[in-house]
């Protein structure tokens, strides 16, 4: 196989670089469970190379459009999306190799995470639809933040979910929860901020100048506490990533409760992704939502 992404990179590098590229190593590095890694020794220096198959190919389609919106905001770094091509067993996205091997600083993220924030568009959602994972997300626009977060998060989630088996334990919480949700959001109208969408301490690293990068996004423009939100969820960003975020822009009031209606989100996705070890933790979140409906 990796003798056909070699060729295949430098066939495609070629055509877009204007010039003969040759791959001379091809090697396997980590990347993640859905797609195969490579860093690609070329002559034109390294690349970052992500393969997945053909029916698998909107992942990386999607993250291509990702990559290039969160990199036209300029304020956190991200590497540049090269090229997505499809083959008829693959599909490759080229991007810029970077070398994460820095010290962490968090501090330097969260107010760089505050200034992406302030990128805003028209409305909620985004003109195209993505991927969380491997999960299909929904980016409709919708005229109110309660609407957009019930449409196009909890709602598919929570139908996946009695989809893949785990009706009789969630099935009867839907109604309560939209109920939770209009009550939280309803008065609730934040700027629709450019999102990365997925920001877990595995989307984040650092240069050997302690340079953050973020990296997997999963774009679209919403509440910019979903952000923070899942940083907390799953740890991994220091008390100075929080710190320098509120200084440069302090979270509004009742954000602890609506952390905990964008976390189940995220929650709801690892049971549709990974399965029941999660359903105790879903329940658990939900219980927590109950009270403030």
């Amino acid at each position: 196989m990796t003798r056909r992404i070699a060729h295949i990179v430098g066939t495609e590098m070629s055509a877009v670089m204007g010039q003969m590229v040759q791959v001379r190593q091809l090697e396997r590095v980590s990347g993640g469970d859905i797609c195969d890694s490579f860093k690609a020794q070329t002559n034109i220096g390294p690349l970052f190379v992500k393969r997945c198959s053909a029916q698998d190919g909107g992942l990386l389609q999607a993250e291509f459009r990702n990559l290039q919106l969160l990199r036209a905001a300029a304020e956190i770094c991200v590497p540049e999306a090269i090229s997505v091509s499809f083959h008829e067993n693959d599909t490759l996205l080229v991007m810029e190799y970077l070398d994460l091997a820095g010290n962490t600083h968090d501090g330097q993220l969260g107010r760089r995470l505050a200034a992406l924030h302030r990128h805003t568009g028209p409305g909620y959602g985004l003109e195209y639809d993505n991927y969380i994972g491997r999960t299909f997300q929904r980016n409709t626009a919708e005229e109110t933040w309660s609407a957009f977060w019930w449409n196009n998060r909890l709602l598919p989630q929570l139908q996946m979910v009695c989809d893949q088996g785990f009706s009789n334990a969630i099935e009867k919480y839907i109604l309560p929860l939209n109920e939770v949700c209009q009550r939280l959001l309803h008065n609730h109208q934040p700027v629709p901020s450019l999102l990365h969408g997925d920001l877990w301490s595995g989307n984040k690293g650092y240069l050997e100048d302690a340079t953050p990068v973020i990296f997997d996004p999963a774009c679209y423009f919403g509440d910019r506490e979903t952000d923070v939100a899942l940083t907390e969820l799953f740890s991994g960003f220091d008390a100075e990533f929080y710190r320098e975020y509120q200084q440069a822009w302090p979270l509004d009031e009742g954000y602890p409760h609506r952390k905990l209606l964008y976390n189940l989100y995220h929650l709801l996705n690892h049971l549709n992704l990974f399965g029941e070890f999660y359903l105790a933790s879903c329940l658990q979140q939900i219980q927590y939502l109950q009270p403030l409906k």
